[in-house]
C-alpha cells in the first residue's frame, strides 16, 4: 500500500516489499487516493526509492513491478546518484511491456546514495504495483537474459528482429548485447530522437547502394524525371544546394527546368552557364510555353516533380520513385515522407505521412513537395495548374500554388493511382520564423476552387491553426438522424448526455432512442419514464444481458432515421452544430462513417480517431493531448480519413449498417465492435472520416465497469483474439499511420525497427 502524500507535508513512508517510495518535495506528483494511483501534474515526475534496510544495493539487481499509465509520454527511467570524487547521476532506460510489466536487469555501481524513478515523461496518471528491487547473482542474470531473448525470437517476426540487429547468431556472440536489443522491442522502450533514428535506421550502407545499382540495372524501362525548380537570382545559393543533391543521385535519369522571373532570366543563365547538360533555365512568366514544349511530349513512364530551391533530394530518392513507378504501373501520383533542414543543414522535424487521404489534403497540403506526377497526368492539368503555381510563387504563396496543382491532379485519378512511398526522400528548407505570414484568403482558395470544380456545396474558412476548414452544406431538408443511447443506471451521466443533445443541438431533424438495459436505480427509472413523454424521445427496453452490439442492432431495427448516431450515455455535447458537421461529411461521396473529437472532463483529448495495429490492436490517437494542441503534424486539429473511429460518437447510414450486418453481436459483445464495423465499412469501399469540429465530452464507459471478473477477462481475451485473427492484415499496416512510426506504442514515436519494404532488398 502506498503512503498518503499531501503536497507541502512530510509523509511517513511505509515499506513496500524491498523499497519504500517517497514523493517528498516533488510538487509535480500529487497522490490521488490510497490505492496506488497517482496523478501527474508536471513534467518528468519522480519518486524517490528508499531502501528498507537503509543501504542501497550494488551489483546486478532486478527491477520488478507493474506500471499502468494513461498519458502521452511513457518514457520510463531509473536515475542513480553515485558518490565519488564528483557526484554523478547514472540514467537507466526502463522498457515496459504493453501490459505494464517491468522486469529489468540493472547494474548498480558501488556508492549509490539516491535512487529516483520516473514512471512517465509528462502529464497523465499512473498506478504502480508490486514494485521491488532485488539482488541477482550471475546465474540469475544469465537466465533473465536468455528468457527475454527467447521470448522475442518466439513472438517477433524475423524481419523485425533483424532490423534492430538481432540475428539468429547474435546471442551466440553476446548475450548481454542481445538482451539490450530485445528490450527495444518491448512495448514502451525509451523513444529515439530523430538524430538517433537517422543513425540507427535511415543511414545507407555500401551494401544498400550496391543493391540499388544492381536492381536498377535490371529494369527494362528506365523512368525519366523532370524537376521544376522555382528560383530567382537571390536564391542562387539555395538552388545550387538542390542541384548538388541531384549530382549525387544513385539513379540519375533527370532533367531540370529552373523557372526564374523574366527580368532575372539572363543573370540566372549566366550563373548556371557551367551547369550540367540536363539543366535549363526558363522564364517564370513563360511557364505555360515551357510546359507545352517540355512536358506534354513525355511518355507514360516519365514523371515530373516541383520542388523549391534549397530542397535536397536523398541520394536514393529518384531510384525509389522510379522503382515504385515500375512496380505499380497503375500509379500516376507518387509521394514520399519528408523532413526539414535547419540553418546548419541538419535534418530535423520529420513528417511521416499517412497513405492517401482526400479529406486531409482538403485541410492542408500534407503531401508538400515530395510528389511526382506521371507526365500524362501533368499534361491533363498543367495548362492552368502549373501556371497557378508560378503566379502563387510570384505572390509569395508558392505552397498554396502547389496545393491547388495537387488538388487538380487528384481530382482526375482514382485513389488506387496514388502511391505513398514510406521513406524520407526529400529534405525541405525549414521556414524562417514560427508565425504564419501571408494572405489568409489565398490559403483557402485552392480548396474552394477544388470543391467548386467537383460541384461540392461547401464553405471554406481558415481555422485558428491556419488549416482549411470545409463546412459541407446540407440540403434544405437534411436526413433524419436516429441517435441511439444505450444505458444502465448512472443517472447523472445519462441526464447530462440526453439534456445536452436536446438543448444544445442546432440540427433538429433527429429522434433520440434511449435503450434501457436493466436499470434498477429508482431515480434512473423515474427519469426514463419522464423521457417517454418528451418529443423526439423514445425509450426502448432491452432486458437481456449486456451486449453492446446487440443493443445497438436492436435499436436500429426500431429506428425511423436514415442516419444512425451511436452515442454513449457518458458523453456531453460541446459544439451545438456537431450533427451538421458530421452529417456534412457523411453525405460526401463514398463516406460511410464519421467520428467526432472527444475530450476528458478536464478538457484534454480523449479521442481524435483510432489507429489499428499500433499498440497491439486498436487505440485512440492523441489521447491526453492538451485541448487545442495541434498534435503530430497538426493531425489532431484537421479533418482526415482514418481506419476507424470510436462508437462513443459515430455517424453512419442506416442502410449501410444493416447491409453489413450491424455490429458483431456474436464475436464482439463489448469491445472493438466499433472498430470492426469501421474496417468492414472500408472493406466495402466506403470512407471513414474523423472531424475535429464536432466536439463532445466523454467520460469513458462509466456505467459498464472494469474487466475485473474472471468471466469478463475471458470474454475480453476472446474479443482480442477474434480481432487479431479477423484483421491481421491491417494490424501490420494501418494506412493512416506510418510504418516508420512505432507499432509497439500508438503515440507517433519513431520505430526502432520500421516495417518498410525496401525495393533493393530481396
Amino acid at each position: 500500500m502506498w503512503h498518503k502524500f499531501i503536497p507541502g507535508h512530510s509523509p511517513s513512508p511505509r515499506p513496500l516489499r524491498r523499497v519504500i517510495l517517497n514523493a517528498q518535495g516533488l510538487a509535480d506528483v500529487a497522490h490521488e487516493d490510497g490505492t496506488g494511483k497517482w496523478l501527474v501534474t508536471g513534467p518528468e515526475p519522480r519518486l524517490e526509492l528508499l531502501p528498507e534496510s537503509g543501504h542501497y544495493l550494488s551489483g546486478w539487481v532486478l527491477l520488478r513491478g507493474e506500471l499502468h499509465r494513461r498519458g502521452m509520454d511513457f518514457t520510463t527511467a531509473l536515475l542513480a546518484e553515485v558518490a565519488g570524487p564528483s557526484t554523478t547521476w547514472v540514467e537507466y532506460h526502463i522498457p515496459v511491456s504493453l501490459k505494464g510489466t517491468i522486469l529489468e536487469l540493472l547494474y548498480f555501481q558501488p556508492g549509490v546514495v539516491r535512487l529516483e524513478f520516473q514512471p512517465m515523461g509528462g502529464g497523465g496518471s499512473f498506478e504502480l504495483l508490486n514494485f521491488s528491487l532485488q539482488k541477482v547473482n550471475a546465474a540469475g542474470v544469465a537466465l533473465r537474459r536468455v528468457q527475454r531473448v527467447r521470448h522475442i525470437f518466439l513472438t517477433k517476426p524475423r524481419s523485425q528482429r533483424e532490423k534492430i540487429g538481432l540475428h539468429w547468431h547474435t546471442p551466440l556472440l553476446g548475450l548481454k548485447k542481445s538482451y539490450e536489443l530485445a528490450g527495444r522491442l518491448r512495448g514502451y522502450y525509451p523513444t529515439l530522437s530523430y538524430a538517433q533514428w537517422l543513425e540507427r535506421v535511415d543511414a545507407l550502407t555500401g551494401d544498400d547502394r550496391r543493391g540499388m545499382l544492381r536492381h536498377s540495372k535490371q529494369w527494362r524501362k528506365r523512368p525519366a524525371f523532370g524537376l521544376l525548380v522555382f528560383a530567382g537570382v537571390t536564391e542562387i545559393d539555395q538552388l545550387k544546394i538542390t542541384l548538388n543533391s541531384l549530382q549525387s543521385q544513385l539513379y540519375l535519369h533527370v532533367r531540370v527546368l529552373v523557372l526564374a522571373p523574366e527580368n532575372e532570366l539572363t543573370d540566372m543563365r549566366e550563373a548556371l552557364s557551367i551547369g550540367p547538360e540536363w539543366l535549363s533555365v526558363h522564364s517564370l512568366q513563360g511557364l505555360q510555353r515551357a510546359d507545352e514544349s517540355s512536358v506534354s511530349g513525355h511518355g507514360e513512364h516519365d514523371w515530373w516533380m516541383t520542388i523549391p530551391a534549397g530542397a535536397v533530394l536523398a541520394e536514393h530518392a529518384l531510384y525509389w520513385y522510379a522503382s515504385t513507378a515500375l512496380s505499380s504501373p497503375q500509379s500516376r501520383l507518387l509521394y514520399s515522407d519528408h523532413d526539414h533542414l535547419d540553418a546548419d543543414g541538419c535534418r530535423v522535424e520529420p513528417e511521416f505521412k499517412p497513405d492517401w487521404s482526400l479529406e486531409l489534403l482538403r485541410s492542408s497540403n500534407y503531401l508538400r513537395s515530395a510528389v511526382a506526377l506521371r507526365a500524362d497526368l501533368v499534361a491533363e492539368v498543367s495548362s492552368v495548374a502549373l501556371e497557378s503555381v508560378a503566379m502563387a510563387l510570384a505572390n509569395g504563396m508558392a505552397g498554396e500554388g502547389l496545393h491547388a496543382y495537387l488538388l487538380r491532379a487528384t481530382e482526375r485519378i482514382p485513389s488506387a493511382a496514388i502511391q505513398h512511398i514510406t521513406a524520407v526522400l526529400l529534405h525541405l528548407p525549414k521556414p524562417a520564423g514560427d508565425g504564419f505570414v501571408g494572405d489568409e484568403a489565398l490559403l483557402i482558395q485552392p480548396v474552394a476552387g477544388h470543391l467548386s470544380r467537383l460541384g461540392v456545396d461547401a464553405d471554406t474558412t481558415l481555422s485558428k491553426h491556419h488549416y482549411c476548414r470545409v463546412r459541407y452544406k446540407l440540403p434544405a431538408l437534411g436526413p433524419m438522424v436516429t441517435i441511439i443511447i444505450p444505458t444502465r443506471d448512472e443517472l447523472h451521466h445519462l441526464h447530462a448526455c440526453v439534456e445536452s443533445v436536446l438543448s444544445r443541438s442546432t440540427y433538429r431533424n433527429f429522434e433520440l432512442l434511449v435503450v434501457d438495459n436493466q436499470s434498477s436505480d429508482a431515480e434512473t427509472l423515474q427519469y426514463l419514464r419522464a423521457l417517454e413523454g418528451r418529443s423526439q424521445v423514445r425509450v426502448l427496453r432491452y432486458p437481456q444481458a449486456f451486449n453492446f452490439s446487440a443493443i445497438n442492432n436492436f435499436a436500429t431495427a426500431n429506428a425511423f432515421g436514415e442516419v444512425l448516431c451511436l452515442l454513449n450515455n457518458d458523453t456531453e455535447v460541446i459544439t451545438p452544430d456537431w450533427l451538421e458537421e458530421m452529417l456534412g461529411h457523411l453525405i460526401q461521396a463514398d463516406v460511410g462513417v464519421v467520428g467526432a473529437k472527444l475530450y476528458f472532463g478536464d478538457g484534454r483529448v480523449q479521442h481524435a480517431g483510432d489507429t489499428v495495429g499500433p499498440g497491439g490492436l486498436a487505440h485512440h490517437l492523441h489521447s491526453f493531448l492538451a485541448h487545442d494542441a495541434p498534435g503530430y503534424c497538426g493531425r489532431a486539429v484537421q479533418a482526415q480519413d482514418l481506419s476507424a473511429v470510436t462508437g462513443a460518437c459515430l455517424l453512419t447510414w442506416k442502410k449501410l449498417y444493416q447491409d453489413l450486418g450491424g455490429l458483431d453481436a456474436v464475436n464482439l459483445l463489448v469491445a472493438f465492435n466499433d472498430v470492426d464495423y469501421c474496417l468492414r465499412v472500408r472493406d466495402a469501399k466506403r470512407r471513414v472520416v474523423w472531424t475535429p469540429y464536432a466536439e463532445l465530452y466523454h467520460h469513458e464507459s462509466v456505467s459498464r465497469g472494469k474487466e475485473d471478473s474472471p468471466e469478463k477477462i475471458r470474454r475480453a481475451r476472446r474479443e482480442v483474439q477474434y480481432m487479431r485473427k479477423r484483421w491481421q492484415g491491417i494490424l501490420h499496416h494501418d494506412p493512416f499511420y506510418n510504418p516508420n512510426l512505432s507499432y509497439e506504442r500508438p503515440d507517433f514515436s519513431l520505430s526502432h525497427s520500421p516495417a518498410v519494404s525496401k525495393p533493393w532488398l530481396p
